[in-house]
């Protein structure tokens, strides 16, 4: 059986004796039964993990020894952000979860026209911590070392008219050109894909008028949570570390 593994937010260093937060603390005594004394792995997303051990366990809290570092990378070589229209509920979680481990660098939720989400601040606030916990978990399973970026939530529009760091494309079911049809890339990339019912004809227009280049999955229309997940695979597979 695998060692157990958990993020922590907050800078690590060999020999330092952690609190481990409410969440951890939960997973590990609470869930996994742990007891003081075995071992697990840390790490703290800037790359690299830790060997542990848990020092402490008592009802309510619990704390662990980190141990030797040990220098791994388990990235892809492609600086891939999902520019996501935000989807309601779990299918927002399953796509933040699988473009995690599918390895993405970076994470944009857009409102679109066609978003039927209504956030006021509060709500915003939380929806992006929930995501944020899933990202953590979703890096714990598949042994990543850096945790992706969450940025906030911001309209498609503006989005749209943010510079551009590297070439931008937007999944279209009606695009002439196919995904793994692109060639080299070398760049930062950005994908865009819509949300429930897809991005609106206007939209698309904006799209590429800001200078994104439309691009297609194969004859179907995928639903929101596949087309990403589909697209990332197919990226990581051309030019990434899929193979």
């Amino acid at each position: 059986m695998s060692e157990s593994r958990i993020h922590l937010d907050a800078a690590l260093a060999e020999g330092a004796l952690v609190e481990l937060p409410e969440g951890p603390f939960r997973h590990l005594v609470q869930v996994l039964r742990m007891q003081a004394g075995e071992s697990l792995v840390v790490f703290d997303g800037r790359g690299g993990e830790y060997a542990a051990v848990l020092e402490t366990v008592a009802k309510r809290s619990a704390s662990l020894r980190v141990g030797s570092f040990r220098d791994v990378n388990r990235e892809s070589p492609l600086h891939l952000t999902l520019v996501q229209g935000i989807s309601k509920g779990e299918r927002m979680d399953w796509t933040v979860q699988k473009a995690v481990e599918l390895g993405v660098s970076a994470i944009v939720p857009v409102l679109t026209e066609r978003c039927n989400v209504h956030l006021d601040r509060e709500r915003e606030a939380k929806r992006l911590d929930h995501w944020r916990a899933v990202i953590s978990s979703a890096c714990e399973q598949s042994g990543r070392t850096r945790v992706p970026d969450l940025l906030p939530m911001v309209k498609f529009g503006d989005w749209l008219g943010q510079t551009a760091t590297g070439p931008r494309l937007v999944l279209d079911p009606l695009a002439a050109q196919g995904l793994a049809g692109l060639g080299a890339i070398s760049e930062p990339l950005s994908l865009v894909v819509g949300p429930e019912g897809g991005l609106s004809p206007d939209e698309l227009q904006l799209a590429t008028k800001a200078g994104c280049r439309g691009v297609r999955i194969g004859p179907r229309v995928l639903r929101t949570e596949t087309a990403g997940v589909a697209a990332l695979a197919i990226l990581q597979g051309v030019a990434g570390d899929l193979v």
